[in-house]
């Protein structure tokens, strides 16, 4: 029986508790979303002052428990440790973030991602967890039909026309929004990511809920509940979002999968399956990709982009792999150390991992793989032993992380905006479905001792194999830090600056970092991180010599990355070696656009006309169809710098 059935008002307001703590949670994180985060930053309010509402929430949840609920037992859960270094880790990120409004207002975020977990393991009851379910599925049809209330239906690509009309079809019945639209790969995905919530809502018994609810509107409830199930699932449609329909179709496969098996083989046949399922949707998904490449298929121009995207970041994410960029800072770091241009360009790598190596370095990463790791485990484990109502909640919340990590690696919508904040929320379904029926003992922890022990015997052997080139990048990640930390403070947030990289490099004092990148090169000659941004620093300040030298010494330890080349290119165009530059970065996204900016903004401007003469020759070289606007530029150039003294 509900608590609330009780007459006695005392436990009728304990009961209600539960709901006041999920509250709570989330209005802190409504404060801290307004206050921005990974996207945009607003303001300083409302900073800490609505951790109050989290340690009210504690307060509540002590009180109701009688100080005796959660770490009562004397044994601390793995996953509240990693849980609580992830938070460390992104308090740390605000300490190497360059800029620290946005770095502190994602990592409060990251604090409201906290709270909410607990928010949710703390529900005493399947009936309170009901009540939070369906707080979920209300925040999906609300997302639905926010977008049909503001989506721009011209402003992104016709993906799939029947759909996009659909849309807007429905769009022209409701009033227009002039709230602001949010890009549709985010909705998606976070639809994607809410669906599978609304099986158990449907599957669980209708008596399980702690409020007391008038007789028809029970009897409307599976109504209400399948509705909502299928506008949520019309809105994750008309998206249009491909990878968020890949994430939500191999995860509900793989639960059909899970439960039809369930009715004739056991736990281990069932998991054998699953892998064996996995592994060839892995080989599958490998071959597709490759022919909509190799025939340019319908898809192929996003997947490349995805792809060509991922392999510009991973360089920017070895840079940083010691310290992280810190919290906020993709976007500009991107542009500047990878893209080698001055604008912000793109706010994240639309990669979930990268982008928590990028920010949070080598200890962020790992942390957050233990705790899918750590979180599957244990679900896994849970099933053996979990009541049927358990079960739809742990599996409910395996697909969701699912939805998360597979759209993931498309798509960052949690991590890389303002909806971190639900990052932690499968979790949460997974983390109190198994708690009854897993309670730490003895022989686990001997199991994750061993686990441990094994693991820090592998990092000791690959340390003492490789730990010359590890320790450069980490005085290279240190001076990468360092830099950016100077540098990219004199550009102001989300503006486009007025001015280039050189004049900050010319005025700035650099000699920490550049010191820093001398102990990486001393320690591995062909360090590519040290040896890129040095050869930058060198291009900026004029000193094209020592530039080429640092550029080329990674062109001879076997660096062709993009960065590379343009650096290469560069420093040969300042040479005069104009037919050799030319030849190293055609076929570079960026190579023109930047060899026009420099004939301009670092020699025209400053009467190196020779040089601008060679940057212009470089450009006709690198288009000879349309190379007669750059030879005449080169002319001008030449018969300036000629009339010089």
């Amino acid at each position: 029986m509900s608590e609330l059935a009780s007459t006695t008002p005392k436990v009728r307001l304990r009961a209600l508790f539960p709901y006041i703590e999920v509250g709570c949670a989330l209005l802190a994180g409504a404060f801290w979303y307004s206050q921005g985060g990974a996207v945009w930053y607003g303001s300083d309010w409302p900073g800490p002052w609505a951790m109050l509402l989290l340690l009210l929430m504690w307060g509540l949840y002590g009180y109701r428990t009688g100080f005796s609920g959660r770490f009562s037992l004397g044994v601390v859960e793995p996953f509240d440790i990693l849980l609580a270094l992830f938070v460390l880790s992104a308090l740390v990120g605000t300490q190497t973030a360059y800029a620290p409004g946005p770095a502190w207002a994602k990592f409060w975020l990251v604090v409201g991602a906290w709270g909410l977990y607990y928010a949710v393991v703390h529900q005493p009851d399947l009936a309170h967890l009901y009540g939070v379910l369906t707080v979920g599925g209300l925040f999906g049809v609300a997302l639905t039909v926010y977008f049909f209330l503001t989506n721009d239906w011209s402003a992104h690509p016709l993906k799939v026309p029947v759909l996009v009309a659909l849309g807007e079809s429905i769009s022209a019945l409701l009033p227009r929004s002039s709230a602001e639209a949010t890009n549709p790969n985010i909705i998606g995905g976070l639809l994607a990511v809410t669906l599978p919530f609304y099986v158990p809502l449907m599957r669980l018994a209708q008596k399980e809920t702690s409020l007391r609810l008038p007789n028809w509107l029970r009897r409307a409830l599976p109504f209400l509940r399948a509705a909502a199930a299928g506008i949520v699932l019309l809105g994750l449609l008309v998206t249009t979002t491909r990878g968020a329909w890949f994430a939500t179709l191999v995860g509900f496969a793989l639960w059909g999968v899970w439960r039809g098996l369930g009715q004739r083989f056991t736990d281990a046949v069932r998991w054998r399956w699953i892998v064996g399922l996995l592994v060839l949707g892995a080989a599958l998904t490998g071959i597709v990709a490759y022919v909509m490449l190799a025939y340019g298929l319908p898809g192929a121009g996003a997947l490349t982009g995805r792809l060509g995207l991922l392999a510009d970041s991973l360089p920017l994410a070895w840079d940083y792999v010691l310290t992280g960029s810190g919290l906020g800072t993709f976007q500009m770091n991107f542009s500047i150390y990878t893209l080698l241009i001055h604008v912000g360009y793109i706010i994240n790598s639309h990669n979930v991992f990268v982008d928590l190596l990028v920010e949070q370095g080598i200890v962020g990463l790992s942390v957050y793989l233990g705790l899918v790791l750590c979180c599957i485990w244990r679900g896994v484990r849970a099933l053996r032993r979990a009541t049927w109502q358990q079960a739809w909640i742990i599996e409910a919340g395996l697909v969701s992380l699912a939805a998360i990590l597979i759209h993931g690696q498309v798509e960052d919508v949690l991590y890389g905006s303002q909806w971190l904040l639900l990052f932690f929320v499968p979790f949460a379904l997974i983390a109190w479905g198994s708690a009854p029926v897993d309670m730490p003992k003895v022989t686990h922890h001997r199991q994750a001792r061993w686990w441990v022990a094994g693991a820090l015997g592998l990092l000791l052997v690959v340390g003492v194999a490789f730990w010359r080139p590890l320790l450069a990048q980490g005085y290279a990640s240190l001076g990468a830090m360092q830099q950016a930390r100077i540098e990219l403070a004199r550009y102001e947030f989300r503006k486009t600056p007025g001015f280039i990289m050189d004049s900050v490099r010319q005025e700035e004092d650099l000699a920490v970092s550049m010191a820093l990148f001398q102990h990486a090169i001393a320690l591995d000659a062909g360090n590519a991180t040290a040896r890129q941004r040095l050869a930058g620093i060198h291009l900026s300040r004029g000193e094209y010599d020592a530039a080429f030298l640092h550029v080329e010494a990674a062109w001879e330890a076997g660096c062709r990355d993009p960065v590379t080349r343009l650096l290469r290119g560069d420093a040969l165009v300042a040479l005069g070696h104009v037919e050799e530059a030319a030849e190293v970065v055609t076929g570079l996204t960026w190579a023109q656009v930047r060899l026009e900016g420099q004939a301009w903004d670092r020699y025209w401007v400053n009467d190196d006309f020779a040089r601008a003469a060679y940057a212009w020759r470089t450009i006709a070289l690198m288009q000879p169809g349309g190379a007669e606007y750059a030879l005449q530029r080169a002319q001008e150039a030449e018969r300036r710098a000629m009339q010089q003294p």
